[in-house]
């Protein structure tokens, strides 16, 4: 926190895994340079008389010490300097923010009705659902449906593979990657009468094609009802 604002800094793992080990003080030398940088006069006189070590620093030792406490002034003067939270977001945060095309006409993560789950990536067995959270931006999961028809992610388009559907390199003018949305159903233009389904295994949820249900048919019309939630 600095001056009430969040200041946010890149981790090292080498100064992390540094400072999960134990201090080593080799020699008086290290033990006057630490006490030194550390402490103020009336806990150094302590250190120095319950260590046994003498106080008196030789010409090599001031040197360095100078030094080290000059780049110290100089760090805590940099990390005063605060920048606002605007900042961060126009100059880290948006190199792994996914924005929406012009084309976007829906944006976000794409959420089945039934489950809670959203449209994840390819497996083995077709494209996943996977747990994700209103309220928390997953990059991986963010999808946009253009104007033309697309549903998009990261160049890759969904498109329909028999009963299952998959992510493959976006193609313009391909009919096989586009889809019509309407009252919350994603319906394949190659197969009008498909609509994109949460698949009804408990343990291993796949978005799937089947054919759309009637409105009357509860159960079946709820697992084939999707949202964009954004975030």
């Amino acid at each position: 926190m600095c001056g009430g604002a969040i200041r946010i800094v890149t981790c090292s793992r080498v100064a992390v895994r540094a400072a999960q080990q134990a201090l080593r003080v080799s020699d008086d030398r290290d033990f006057r340079h630490i006490v030194e940088l550390s402490f103020g006069e009336d806990v150094r006189r302590v250190a120095y008389r319950q260590a046994g070590v003498d106080s008196a620093m030789s010409g090599d030792e001031s040197d360095s010490l100078m030094i080290r406490r000059n780049y110290l002034r100089r760090q805590q003067a940099d990390d005063d300097e605060c920048r606002p939270f605007s900042w961060y977001l126009a100059n880290v945060a948006a190199s792994d923010v996914v924005r929406p095309s012009t084309e976007a006409q829906h944006f976000g993560k794409l959420r089945a009705a039934g489950s809670g789950l959203c449209l994840g990536g390819d497996s083995d067995d077709g494209v996943a659902l996977v747990t994700c959270r209103e309220h928390l931006y997953e990059r991986p999961l963010i999808v946009e449906l253009t104007g033309r028809g697309a549903l998009v992610r990261d160049g890759q388009c969904l498109e329909p593979t028999d009963a299952t559907v998959a992510f493959a390199p976006c193609e313009a003018d391909s009919p096989r990657q586009r889809w019509w949305m309407s009252d919350g159903r994603l319906t394949p233009v190659t197969a009008p009468r498909h609509c994109l389904t949460e698949s009804a295994d408990q343990t291993h949820r796949l978005a799937v094609l089947r054919e759309c249900a009637n409105a009357d048919a509860r159960d079946a019309a709820v697992n084939q009802q999707w949202s964009f939630i954004n975030f």
